[in-house]
C-alpha cells in the first residue's frame, strides 16, 4: 500500500510517499521523502522520481508476497486441514465420505467459487474405475488446473505417490474420531496393489506347475525303467 503524506499531515513530519507490507505476519515499511521538494506536485521531478520508487518497491513486495503464498501452497498443507488428511500441498486431501450405508475413499480437490461469487464443492476422485495410479494423476492434474500451478510443481506431486496405507491410517483415525468405517472400504485403494501382487505370482505359480510337471513325468520314467528292468 502506497500512501502520501503532505506537510503537517503526518503525526512525526514526514513529508513523501510511506509504502507499507505485510508478509507473512511481518510488516515492512519504506519511506520516500518530497521534503526537499520545490512544489509538492507529481509534475515536479524529484516528487515524480519518489513516487515511481514507491512505486517499485511496492510491486515488489506484491510479487515476494505472491511467491511466499505460492511456495505454501505448493508445499505445505493448508491450516485447517484436519489431521490425517494432509498430502503436502493446499488443496489437496485425502478423504473418506459417507455414502448412505457406505464409505467411500477419495482425493479430494478444493475449488474457488464459481462466476457469481458460489462456492463449489470439492471434486471428489474416487477409486472404483480406475487403479490407485491413475486417479492419483487424475486428482493432481486437476488441482494444478484448478489452482494455476507451475508445471515443475505438478510433475513433483505427480511422482510423489502416497502410499495406500495412508487410507488404512485415516480410516483409524475417522473411527476414533467416532465414525464407523468398515474396513471394506479399503477394497477399492488396494485393488491396484492386489492385482500387480497377483501379476508377480503367476509366472511362479507357472514354473512351479512346470516343475512339478516335470518331476511327475521323472517319476514315471523312472517307474517304468525299474519295472522293465525287473
Amino acid at each position: 500500500m502506497i500512501e502520501y503524506f503532505a506537510p503537517d499531515e503526518h503525526p512525526r513530519g514526514f513529508v513523501g510517499f510511506l509504502v507499507t507490507a505485510r508478509i507473512e505476519g511481518h510488516t515492512r515499511k519504506a519511506t520516500f521523502s518530497t521534503q526537499t521538494a520545490s512544489s509538492q506536485d507529481k509534475s515536479n521531478l524529484w516528487v515524480r522520481y519518489q513516487w515511481l520508487s514507491a512505486v517499485g518497491m511496492d510491486l515488489e513486495w506484491k510479487i515476494e508476497k505472491r511467491e511466499r503464498q505460492y511456495q505454501k501452497f505448493v508445499t505445505t498443507d493448508h491450516p485447517e486441514t484436519e489431521p490425517g488428511r494432509g498430502l503436502g500441498v493446499h488443496g489437496l486431501t485425502a478423504a473418506f465420505y459417507a455414502s448412505g450405508d457406505s464409505w467411500i475413499p477419495a482425493f479430494a480437490v478444493a475449488r474457488h467459487p464459481d462466476l457469481l461469487g458460489r462456492p463449489q464443492a470439492d471434486r471428489r476422485f474416487t477409486f472404483e474405475q480406475a487403479p490407485y495410479s491413475e486417479v492419483w494423476r487424475e486428482a493432481v492434474t486437476f488441482w494444478a488446473e484448478e489452482h494455476a500451478i507451475e508445471e515443475a510443481d505438478r510433475e513433483r506431486l505427480l511422482a510423489q505417490i502416497p502410499e495406500p496405507a495412508l487410507f488404512s491410517a485415516l480410516r483409524r483415525r475417522m473411527n476414533d474420531e467416532g465414525n464407523d468405517v468398515p474396513t471394506e472400504a479399503l477394497s477399492s485403494v488396494f485393488r491396484e496393489q492386489r492385482e500387480a501382487l497377483a501379476a508377480t505370482r503367476a509366472p511362479a505359480q507357472a514354473l512351479e506347475a512346470a516343475l512339478m510337471d516335470d518331476l511327475n513325468d521323472w517319476r514315471r520314467r523312472h517307474k517304468k525303467h525299474r519295472d522293465s528292468a525287473a
